[in-house]
């Protein structure tokens, strides 16, 4: 039920109320070095350290293999401009990048709006449409696909993919501004949708089927070029949607009904992926945008989520199997701005925080102060 989630959120208890006193600024203080010595040991596991780290001439924000997907390798065939830096930093702008794991080899294509990407195709296979036109008169701000074979039988409600935080999030909205927003948005997700979002470790995750907006199977032997770009790409640049090698007239064949379809565990449950057959995967957010690292509703209306993660980066695609939890494929986002997460949200953004509430409200709050804007 909805309501779990908030099983992990903290009643204001006496000594909390008295912020000033010095031995709560001490615990505080304790909590912020404990903060940073792990936001620095993970960025350091990542291969990003400090900004003089980043490529030259990059955007704000690089796409790196996950550490928390240790065993997946990919395969470099695009090389960037790295300057001085080691990085492993994927391409944006649609190149195809294979990989090899424990359970799933495949090739992935990922794009992002409103950044200049630093590769070079240098004999690779590049891209059979370039972003510009990608995201032309379309509010998307990134995408990705995944096309290949999964190595063992699997079930489909076993595979899911979300968002998983190493440390507990900072400036947190208060629990009724989550459960609020989660009860609007109830008849949008799936039954299979789950997430904790108040605990030390919050998360959530869903099947990948009630998520990815295309899908589709394919015979090995009816794809050529294997190792070209992803098959089954329409001319809009969107994966054609095909179920039919699923043998079941009952499995939608449009996107959006299928989704709905795979949004029920006694549906998923019927299923499962097959090592000797081809699957490809295509997935595109239009409010969350990477470059800024903002939440953009709407032309007017956006908020600024760098000083709420305590500087763990997000995915920017990813895939695991739910019992074992072990990852099928994990890239991540690294804004630059994540080496300064300890900074205060703005004005607009204490509305979410709980920060205005009267004492006694039932939650921990937190004071926010406004921050200056990257030019």
């Amino acid at each position: 039920m909805l309501l779990d989630i908030f099983r992990t959120s903290r009643p204001k208890e006496t000594s909390q109320i008295k912020e000033n006193s010095p031995k709560t600024e001490a615990h505080k203080a304790m909590g912020e070095e404990a903060d940073r010595k792990a936001f620095l040991a993970y960025a350091r596991q990542s291969g990003l350290a400090t900004t003089t780290e980043w490529p030259t001439n990059s955007s704000p924000v690089l796409v790196v293999p996950s550490h928390r997907a240790k065993d997946v390798e990919y395969r470099f065939s695009c090389h960037e401009d790295r300057g001085k830096s080691s990085l492993a930093v994927l391409p944006m702008d649609g190149c195809v990048l294979s990989f090899d794991g424990p359970h799933f080899e495949g090739k992935l294509v990922s794009r992002m709006r409103d950044t200049s990407s630093t590769i070079e195709s240098n004999g690779s296979i590049k891209s059979s449409m370039p972003n510009g036109e990608y995201f032309q008169n379309r509010s998307r701000q990134y995408q990705w696909s995944v096309q290949g074979r999964f190595k063992k039988r699997t079930r489909f409600d076993k595979i899911v993919t979300g968002q998983e935080f190493g440390r507990p999030f900072r400036n947190a909205p208060s629990s009724r501004v989550v459960k609020k927003a989660l009860d609007l948005l109830k008849h949008k997700l799936p039954e299979t949708f789950e997430c904790d979002l108040f605990s030390d470790e919050p998360r959530f995750e869903h099947p990948l089927l009630a998520g990815c907006q295309h899908f589709r199977v394919d015979r090995p032997d009816d794809i050529k070029e294997l190792d070209g770009n992803i098959h089954g790409v329409g001319t809009d640049g969107n994966v054609i949607e095909d179920t039919s090698l699923l043998a079941d007239d009952s499995v939608p064949q449009d996107g959006v009904a299928r989704r709905k379809y795979f949004a029920k565990n006694c549906n998923l449950e019927k299923y499962f992926f097959e090592p000797d057959l081809t699957y490809t995967f295509d997935f595109f957010a239009n409010f969350f945008s990477p470059a800024r690292h903002r939440l953009e509703l709407t032309p007017f209306f956006s908020v600024d989520l760098i000083p709420y993660f305590n500087g763990f980066p997000l995915f920017m695609s990813m895939a695991k199997e739910k019992d074992s939890q072990e990852y099928l494929w994990a890239t991540e986002m690294w804004h630059r701005r994540l080496l300064n997460y300890d900074e205060s949200p703005g004005r607009l953004a204490r509305l979410f925080t709980g920060s205005g509430e009267k004492e006694g409200a039932g939650v921990d709050e937190t004071v926010c102060e406004t921050v200056v804007e990257d030019d």
